[in-house]
């Protein structure tokens, strides 16, 4: 059946408001969950945990818990449903100095990493981490 009325009204501005959000506003405030691949010139070489806090006033992190790494995340640039940021690590041997493209599609984050002359690059599909209970 179809909706009537003031029903069918709140429906569609909730619709509007939710397609006129910048996407790179979805992708702040919330917590992303996943698992990181690396792969070089010779195939897949490691995979580890990514914790990415993608913070609303230019606080953003991630965390690597399974390579005990840490790291603050610098914004280069927001466009649309994809963010850029300059990657320093704060905590852990990791390298340092890369960049994080993050983009959102069908409420997942597709991460990717990368530093010239490195040897490698990486990527992760992260979900909104739920909080449990």
């Amino acid at each position: 059946t179809m909706l009537e009325g003031p029903m069918r009204i709140i429906l569609t501005l909730a619709a509007a408001i939710a397609l006129a959000a910048p996407a790179s506003a979805q992708i702040a405030g919330s917590v992303w969950t996943g698992t990181g691949y690396q792969v070089g010139p010779d195939g897949p070489q490691m995979s580890w945990s990514v914790l990415l806090d993608v913070g609303a006033d230019n606080t953003s992190r991630i965390e690597y818990p399974s390579l005990g790494c840490k790291a603050v995340l610098h914004e280069l640039k927001r466009s649309g449903g994809e963010m850029e940021f300059r990657e320093e690590i704060t905590e852990g041997d990791c390298l340092t100095g890369g960049t994080v493209n993050v983009r959102l599609r069908d409420d997942r984050v597709f991460w990717f990493w990368s530093k010239p002359g490195s040897g490698a690059d990486a990527s992760a599909v992260l979900y909104r981490d739920q909080p449990i209970g």
